[in-house]
């Protein structure tokens, strides 16, 4: 009685044991009652995926992975292992099984049925393939904004400490100078703006008046603009007439005209007439310029000696002749050699 207990005590531990081991496996989607098709796939990078992982076909669950281990080779690959429970899936030996990111946050296996006609057995090696989880992703398409982020952010410090070298305290100054000149140009442009609306309201009459005469002279022009027409048509057609003959005539009478004192200037020029003979020959100069030199020595006689051409007698006596100075005889003999040399 006392073996049987014992018997019973082991019994329930042992089956304890083994319920417990298939709760466990039965808790991790193992189902040790079904038949088990292992295939192991081998990849570079097996980040996200645990012996928990399921394995889908176009969305449907159609296994997970058992195992993870590294490949004995020493290559640092890592081979997983996945049970297949949907025996109506057959894979073709050149089937390829994807790493993806199922949701933000965990990894999945998906199953890409070749175009194989051999299938694979349970135990083959299929290809794999891991794409990129949507963190890496992001994080791929977040490093070079940051990088650009990071040197927009130093380029931005060095504008700023640019600005601070350059925005001292002199250069503020300026600027503010620079404000308040500008802000006094503007009250003066205001104010001009104002004296000019002012005048405009002093001036609007006579300005009004100008528009009106403006106006009435418009008027005219519109009135008068058959005879302007009439007199313009008709100063057209006196052009014309002078244009077609007048102008012709004129310019061969004096084509005629030049042509002639053409003519005139080469006889001159040969010595022709009076006055090519005034011009070539120089007689009739030496002659005045003779009379001229006689003419000033009788002025000058008669200045010296009036009593020989004018007698004035009050009592009946000859004036005695007067005394020549020293200079009026210089002067007499200079003529005289003048007039010697002429005559040579």
């Amino acid at each position: 009685m006392k073996i049987k207990r014992e018997y019973s005590i082991a019994l329930l531990v042992i089956g304890g044991v083994l319920l417990l081991v298939f709760g466990i496996n039965y808790l991790k989607g193992f189902d040790l009652l079904q038949k088990r098709n292992l295939y192991r796939v081998v990849y570079a990078d097996v980040a996200g995926v645990t012996e928990a992982t399921p394995v889908f076909f176009n969305g449907f669950k159609v296994g997970q992975v058992v195992k993870r281990e590294l490949m004995p080779d020493g290559s640092g690959r890592i081979a997983v292992t996945f049970q297949m429970d949907e025996d109506r899936l057959k894979l073709p030996d050149d089937t390829e099984v994807r790493i993806y990111s199922a949701d933000l946050f965990s990894r999945a296996l998906q199953i890409r049925l070749g175009t194989s006609s051999t299938l694979a057995t349970s135990g083959d090696t299929l290809r794999g393939h891991a794409e990129l989880s949507l963190t890496d992703a992001v994080s791929g398409q977040i490093d070079p904004l940051k990088r650009k982020a990071e040197g927009m952010i130093a380029n931005i410090d060095s504008v700023l400490t640019a600005f601070q070298l350059i925005l001292n305290d002199s250069a503020r100054r300026d600027i503010d100078a620079s404000f308040a000149s500008i802000r006094g140009t503007l009250e003066t442009f205001n104010k001009t703006a104002q004296r000019i609306d002012e005048l405009l309201i002093a001036e609007s009459t006579t300005i009004r008046a100008t528009l009106e005469n403006v106006r009435r002279v418009s008027e005219n022009l519109l009135a008068y603009n058959t005879t302007i027409t009439s007199v313009l048509q008709n100063m057209d057609t006196v052009t014309g007439q002078l244009a077609g003959g007048e102008i012709k005539r004129m310019l061969t009478s004096l084509d005629s005209s030049s042509a002639q004192l053409k003519q005139l200037m080469a006889r001159i020029n040969a010595g022709e007439g009076s006055l090519g003979a005034l011009l070539h020959n120089d007689t009739l100069y030496q002659n005045l310029e003779s009379a001229s030199r006689e003419l000033d020595l009788l002025m000058e006689d008669l200045r010296l000696n009036p009593n020989r051409y004018v007698h004035l007698s009050l009592f009946g006596r000859k004036d005695r002749l007067p005394k020549l100075s020293d200079s009026d005889v210089d002067r007499i003999k200079r003529a005289l050699q003048e007039d010697k040399r002429m005559q040579r």
